[in-house]
């Protein structure tokens, strides 16, 4: 057995030519064979996907329109109306996600149209669920929750939900340009919302991103900040006019500058609007007229952000360590 040039030279023995044509052969054959193990995977995937979809689309539909002869005829007049006073009430109302887990419990209130009132508590006290129940996306074991006067469950949901502003912590935007974003379903002219923009203090925003409306947005706004794209959550709820706008821990992602930005825009935005607020920073709630405060689904005090610091309860307490560095309201 000689060695010339780094090749094997032998009367037995593989040579290095046929050594290489024989790995390129196999990654050739190989190669394939993976793929199909890996769109396999997928496929399964998929199909099990389709089969949530399935049942998903199965289900009954639990919560829908009462049927013309089951509603009065105040929730009959009101239905037809696209905007309202703003009122909202909640008497009685007791709610579990399970029923060996209450989350509300005989909850009572009432915001008087145009008020701003901020819901506080520690996690798990039922903030935002009080939002799902207002919304309509569950149903209220006991008790009723009336908008100007009315049982939501008497009114349309599509009357319901127009005359409701939400903007959540977690918002979503679409592939597409500001403007669709900022539209959706609207029929806005392109001036109007321009000049809209502008009232909302969108105007330093758009000039950042270069085309301004015309600017493209990729899927759930990845080119943008989580404030920014905060802000654009806002003026979509805000251009739609709403009777009530609830904002649940919307400016949790926003900087300090941004949301001082934003406070004095809402100003303008709230005014003769009614208004509900769950948040943790104690400078977004304290300017409420009045701040519900919750434990364990169980409304426990009320008043304004004075009035329950001089009180010294639960308010209070999460109010000094806030301060403190040490908790969130």
């Amino acid at each position: 057995m000689l060695a010339l040039g780094g090749a094997m030279v032998t009367g037995g023995a593989m040579g290095l030519g046929t050594l290489t044509t024989f790995i390129l052969f196999s990654q050739r054959v190989f190669d394939p064979l993976r793929q199909l193990a890996e769109r396999f995977t997928q496929i399964q995937g998929g199909l099990t996907a389709v089969e949530r979809i399935g049942e998903l689309l199965e289900q009954p539909i639990e919560i829908a329109d009462l049927p013309s002869s089951q509603r009065s005829a105040a929730a009959m007049v009101s239905g037809e109306e696209r905007f309202s006073p703003g009122e909202v009430e909640f008497e009685n109302v007791s709610f579990a996600y399970r029923p060996d887990d209450p989350i509300l419990t005989d909850l009572s209130f009432r915001i008087a149209p145009g008020e701003h009132v901020a819901i506080v508590g520690p996690t798990g006290s039922g903030k935002t669920t009080v939002i799902r129940l207002l919304c309509r996306l569950y149903e209220p074991q006991q008790g009723t929750i009336r908008l100007d006067g009315v049982d939501i469950r008497e009114l349309p949901i599509a009357t319901l939900r127009r005359r409701l502003g939400v903007v959540l912590q977690d918002t979503f935007l679409f592939s597409g340009n500001v403007a669709d974003n900022l539209r959706l379903d609207a029929d806005i002219s392109e001036a109007d919302l321009e000049r809209l923009c502008g009232d909302l203090g969108l105007a330093p925003l758009l000039g950042r991103l270069g085309d301004g409306l015309a600017t493209e947005l990729r899927e759930r706004g990845g080119n943008l900040s989580s404030g920014e794209r905060q802000l654009l959550a806002v003026a979509r709820v805000a251009i739609r006019d709403p009777s009530v706008l609830v904002m649940d821990e919307a400016t949790a992602f926003m900087d300090p500058s941004t949301e001082a930005t934003l406070q004095r825009d809402l100003d303008t935005l709230l005014s003769g609007r009614t208004a509900i607020v769950i948040a943790h920073r104690l400078a977004t709630v304290e300017a409420a007229d009045r701040i519900l405060v919750l434990r364990r689904g169980r409304l426990i005090e009320e008043g304004n952000h004075r009035e329950l610091r001089a009180v010294g309860g639960l308010y209070a307490q999460l109010a000094e360590l806030q301060e403190k560095g040490l908790a969130t309201l």
